[in-house]
Order: C-alpha cells, then structure tokens, then sequence
C-alpha cells in the first residue's frame, strides 16, 4: 500500500463498478465514493464499508464555511465554465432543429447551465468542502461518466480521471434496445398484432384537438403531503375549472381521476428511430462531434439529449390544434425542452415564481413568456440576471401567503396553547433515512439534525414560558435508531411537540398564522411568513456549516439571519420579551421585499393576470 496523503474519490460506484473500487484499495490507503447506484444502496455500502471503500464523510468535517457552493453558486463557477465552453460551440446553427424559437442560443444557454450547475451542486461542491478541511491531501477524482467533464469548479489539488468505460456499455446497450424495439415493430405489423406502444397512455381520450389551455404538473397535483395544487384552478370560474386544462405530465406521475384531463408526455427514448438518426447525424455535423476533445463531448451529448426531448414534445403537442396557453407547475424545474417546444407550437408560456428566494440564486434558470414574480424587488434583479429569461413580468406577490388568511380545521391536539405566553413553530428540514445519504450530505444528515434538535432543546430549557412546536415537510426520519437518545431526551420537554398533522392540506401555514414567533432553517415559508408581517429569525447554520442561505441572500443584513447560537438564542429572547426594535427591523425587510402584496389576494391577481393574456 502507498502511504502518502492521497484521496481516492469515486463520482459514482454500481455492483460493477465496484469491483475497480476494492482493486484500487488494495494499492491506496483511503478510497471514497460520493454515490451508490444500486437496488440495494445499503446492503452493498455495508460490503463495501467492510473492504475499507466509504462513502466521503461530508457530515463529519470538522468546518464547511458556506454552503453556497453546493447550493446556489455565488461566484459564477457555472456560468464561467460553460462561457468559456461555448466559444466553440456554433449554437446559431441549430435553428432547424428547433423551428420558431427565438433567442434559441440564449435559451440552450440556460439549458446547459441547468446541467452544469447540477454537477457542481451535486459534486464539484463536496470536494471543495474535502480541500477546504485537508488542505495538503491531493485528489484523484475517479469517474465513469463523460459528464462529469463538466463539473465546473474542483479544488486546485484534484486531478479529474474519467474512464468512460460503463457509458459505452450503454451506449451499446441502448443500441440494442433501438434494434431490438425495430424487430418487434416489424414483426407486430407482419403478424397483425397492435403496437405496444399504445399502452403507454392508457388513459381516455378526451379530443384532445379541443383544449386551449393546459396546465403543465411537476410530480402530479400534490406537494408530497403537505398541500394540494390548486393555483390554476377555481370553483367560481370556469376558465379556471380542471376539467377545461389539460394537464400535461412529464414526471410520470398517473392521473388522480379519470374524469381529468391527462396527458402523459412520450419520452425521447420512444422516437422513431428514423427522427433518432436524422437528429444525432445533423447534431454530429454541426456541433462536430468527432472532435477528440472529450471535454466538450458532455455538452454536444447534452445538447442532442435537448433535441430528442424537444422533438418527442412536438409530436405530442401536434395533436394540440388548439392551444394557446400553458401554465407551469414549476418555474425553475419544468424541462427546457418543453417550454422550447411550446413556443415552437405557437403556446404562450406562463409561470409563477415558485419561491422568492431563487430569485438571487446563479444556479437555476427559467425560461418564461410572461412571469408573475413574488414583487418589485425580485422582478428588477430578475430581469438584470441572465439566469432568468421571459418576455414581461408582473409582481403579483408569493401565491402560498393566501393560506394565512383562510380558516382551517382544528387539530385537537395541536391547537392548545396552554399555560404558555408565546408559541413558537421551529420549522426544520428532514433528513436521509439511510446512512450512505446522510454522510455524504453536508446539509441533511444526521449530525445536522441531532444538533438542531439538541439546540431547541437548549432553547426550551431557557425558554420555559414558550411553547415550541416543530414542523417537518416529513417526520419518518425520527424513528431511525441514530436519534434514539435525542427521542428519550425529547420527552422530558413539556414544552415541545412534534406537528405530525399531515391530513390537512396548507397546515403548515395554519400554524403559522397562529404562532407568535417563527424560528428554525431557510424555507419557503419562512420568506411568506416575513411578507405577512411574523417575526422571523432563520437558524443559519449546522454542526459544521457556517452560513447555510446567508451567503446567497442575508435579508440586507438584518437581524433575521443567525450564524450560532448565541446570537440565535439572544434575538429569540428579545422577540420573547416582544422587543419593537428587532420586529420593525423585520418589518422593514418585509416591506422592502414584498410591498403590500401578502393580502391574501395573490391568487385573484393570478388568474387576472391570465385571463388577460388572452
């Protein structure tokens, strides 16, 4: 074994690749992985584990300075690479590909960007984080997939190695899957048999020629189990009645009835092999893919992958005579390739800002026709920013704070406030439920949540007369044996319940309206709750990470960002003691922020908005 400071870190191992993993520890002292791709994740982590090859301990650094880097990249990382990348890269030309796109090497800009900020967020980041702690170790990051060529930042002692050995396995074998679906269509047409691929959309026909709007879903109509999607829709309006939008699904996700509208986007994979070879071979002359230089192949095979999907999404929408408008579920999310080919059919696209905190993000993008922002002051950096491209935006404030201004149902046991002078809900983020995950997760793993936990435990002790009351998007992480202890501890506190309500849809916001004073991690709720006036203080920080949102947007330096405890507590105590110094502070932000727009009327402005787009 060589005994010198040097990390072996794989990108990704499967059951096959994993095999060169223990090869490579037999010759190196410290071999790690940041992925696992495998049925049984951690079944195979535990055999590896046992040969001396680990998932990168990322919860267990001692110091991670900011997590900007893996989360909204503030210093360009993403965007400086991919510039320079596309010097070369001859974008104007691809015109024929995707017909009626204006602007088209602007918006397969944003495309890119999608894809190469993922692999800095997703990668490139977690080796900062490693140099960051062992500065003198040098790094040999070990991929099998060309993409990884496209990791846009790694530290300056990491030698990349990619051996794209697996990707050509599947390049041959998606070859065989083309040649093997082409027999089966012969041979179905030969013996009279129907075509398979009628059973990917099994749902009803509705006309579809008919529909003039259609609602764009991002993982069918509910958000995990916390509330339902009913943005687009209305019981007063049939503009807006579901059953008048077709909803055009591209996660998969089956329709919730039949009697809706449903339409299931065919995936590239199920082109005709003859669009597959017109595509690859005018993409192979334009972008001059025999190029040798690898470093560039990630993006050209990106940018055929755009195509494909582009093309797929055109047929679907040729049997869309009609329409004339689409609404997306997900502004950041909602695949490039499809908003490309609704502007290709002539379909006006128009979107929501989903969450007010991306608008100073570098990592995401959108790509929109008309855009309704959260309020004056996202939509001025929104349209300075070249991450974000729509036509004309309308501030119509945050569409969820409607919540606060509605009546819920009350939880019994939930709902009293007791002999306490002030509720408090601590709004936290859940974690991985596997140990793989958690270690190789700066932000959601269990370390993470042990010291969150334990610190408004601290906060309870001091704060007798408060009752604190915590709210995950989801609670099934608690019952893992690591937070044993912090479960026994938990039940000594009176004065802290766990909200296992998830049956009421927007209850969370429920809970905000009646809470006095909101505390804990940088959520999307948090910036509502700030519009309609709460007292708000954000828990910046974890066992290792120093500035968690802080370093993307510090709230113009007020008082609501908290870097460790102390301050923490010391601010807790004086919206406690109801200091007016601290909440008109707060106020101001909200002021600045959102003007006068958190009315509980954002949705009737939405639909306003639309209907006026006609």
């Amino acid at each position: 074994m060589f005994h010198f400071s040097l990390d072996i870190i794989f990108s990704e191992l499967t059951i096959v690749s994993s095999f060169f993993a223990i090869l490579i520890r037999i010759f190196f002292r410290k071999v790690y992985y940041l992925k696992l791709t495998s049925k049984n994740s951690e079944k195979l982590a535990n055999f590896l584990k046992k040969v001396g090859v680990i998932a990168l301990p990322i919860a267990e650094l001692k110091k991670i300075s900011t997590f900007a880097d893996a989360d909204s990249d503030p210093n360009g990382y993403s965007w400086s690479w991919l510039d320079q990348k596309l010097q070369h890269l001859q974008l104007d030309k691809l015109g024929n590909l995707f017909p009626n796109v204006k602007n088209l090497d602007e918006k397969i800009c944003l495309y890119l960007l999608d894809f190469v900020a993922l692999k800095l967020t997703s990668l490139g980041s977690k080796l900062i984080f490693w140099r960051e702690n062992f500065p003198e170790r040098k790094i040999i990051l070990v991929s099998f997939s060309i993409e990884d060529f496209s990791i846009p930042k790694l530290p300056t002692n990491c030698i990349r190695l990619v051996i794209p050995f697996p990707n050509l396995i599947g390049y041959f074998n998606f070859i065989f899957k083309v040649i093997l679906s082409v027999f089966l269509k012969v041979r179905s047409l030969v013996s009279k048999k129907p075509n398979l691929n009628e059973k990917f959309r099994p749902e009803p026909h509705f006309g579809w020629e008919k529909y003039e709007h259609a609602y764009v879903t991002h993982s069918g109509l509910k958000y995990g189990s916390l509330y339902e999607k009913s943005l687009y829709y209305s019981d007063t309006d049939s503009f807006f009645e579901p059953k008048n939008l077709v909803h055009f699904d591209y996660s998969g996700y089956n329709s919730p009835s039949e009697e809706l509208p449903w339409f299931k986007l065919t995936p590239a994979k199920r082109l005709s092999l003859k669009d597959i070879i017109s595509i690859s071979l005018k993409l192979v002359y334009i972008l001059n893919f025999l190029s040798i230089r690898l470093s560039y192949l990630s993006v050209k095979i990106r940018i055929l992958i755009l195509a494909l999907k582009f093309t797929a999404h055109k047929n679907d929408l040729s049997s869309f005579k009609q329409l004339k408008q689409a609404y997306i579920d997900y502004d950041i999310i909602c695949p490039k390739s499809l908003i490309l080919a609704l502007e290709s059919h002539g379909v006006l696209t128009i979107g929501v800002q989903e969450r007010f905190v991306y608008t100073y993000y570098k990592s995401a993008t959108v790509i929109l026709d008309q855009y309704l922002v959260s309020g004056l002051d996202s939509q001025l950096v929104m349209e300075k920013s070249k991450n974000y491209f729509f036509t004309n935006s309308i501030p119509v404030g945050q569409y969820r704070t409607d919540e606060f201004f509605r009546k819920y149902p009350k939880s019994a046991n939930e709902d009293s406030l007791g002999d306490y002078n002030k509720r408090i809900l601590v709004l936290g983020y859940h974690c991985d439920m596997t140990w793989v995950e958690s270690q190789v997760n700066p932000l959601l793993n269990w370390q993470a949540q042990a010291h969150f936990l334990n610190e408004i435990m601290d906060l309870a002790t001091e704060f007798k007369d408060s009752l604190f009351t915590l709210r995950y998007k989801m609670i099934d992480w608690l019952e893992l044996p690591y937070f044993f202890q912090v479960k026994l501890r938990l039940k000594e506190f009176k004065n802290i319940i766990f909200s296992y309500e998830y049956g009421i849809s927007f209850y969370s916001y429920y809970l905000a309206q009646n809470s006095d004073i909101i505390i804990g991690k940088h959520t999307s709720l948090m910036d509502e709750a700030i519009s309609v006036g709460k007292p708000v203080l954000v828990h910046d920080y974890t066992h290792n990470i120093k500035s968690i949102i802080g370093d993307t947007f510090d709230y113009f330096g007020s008082g609501i960002i908290c870097k460790n405890f102390d301050t923490f507590r010391d601010r807790l105590r004086l919206l406690v003691e109801d200091d007016s110094d601290l909440k008109l502070e707060i106020k101001k932000v909200s002021t600045k922020l959102y003007g006068e727009l958190s009315d509980g009327k954002v949705k009737e402005r939405v639909h306003l908005a639309i209907k006026s787009m006609k």
